[in-house]
């Protein structure tokens, strides 16, 4: 199977574990996983410039590696939507996703394949960095889940029933009369 086979199922297949997923779900965890993605570039792109890791092959059309787009939002919303609430079971969890994506997928397996070569940074390393972004992310959701807040009256075309937590603005009679 060819490097541009794998990279394209990865992305393709991780985007279609969604249709298991709950709308109502999705709509909810897709801001976090989008932040995910934001962070993750960043990272991608310093270790890049840092000569921490290099991606010889790369998914046409794509410069980044595809499973920046893929396995990244994707993965971060299931964890989430599993694990949202019970911060150190989200933290274990995240921390042994993490493990198995960096060391088993990333190293063994893509680094066999010259997909990825880390240069001057152990794929350890890359796993306790990538779990720090973990804390960040999930506190990144508890501050997502905080602009939202719940209606009073039903409304049957809010799937959630949640609006912004703006108030509308009251005009004073003190600000009428002057």
């Amino acid at each position: 199977m060819s490097n541009q086979t794998i990279l394209s199922a990865i992305f393709i297949l991780s985007w279609l574990t969604l249709l298991f997923m709950k709308k109502a779900d999705i709509k909810r965890l897709m801001p976090v996983g989008l932040f995910a993605t934001v962070t993750s570039a960043m990272i991608l792109e310093v270790g890049i410039t840092f000569g921490w890791w290099v991606y010889p092959v790369k998914l046409y059309p794509l410069q980044n590696v595809p499973y920046l787009y893929g396995p990244i939002p994707v993965a971060t919303m299931w964890l989430l939507k599993f694990t949202y609430g019970r911060f150190w079971l989200y933290v274990g969890a995240d921390f042994l996703l993490n493990l198995f994506y960096t060391l088993v997928f990333e190293n063994y397996f893509l680094g066999n394949r010259d997909v990825i070569q880390f240069q001057s940074v152990s794929p350890m390393l890359d796993v306790f960095m990538t779990s720090a972004l973990g804390v960040i992310i999930y506190a990144y959701q508890i501050w997502q889940e905080g602009i939202f807040v719940r209606s009073e009256t039903m409304l049957p075309s809010r799937s959630l029933n949640l609006q912004p937590a703006m108030k509308p603005f009251n005009n004073n009679k003190d600000d009428a009369e002057k």
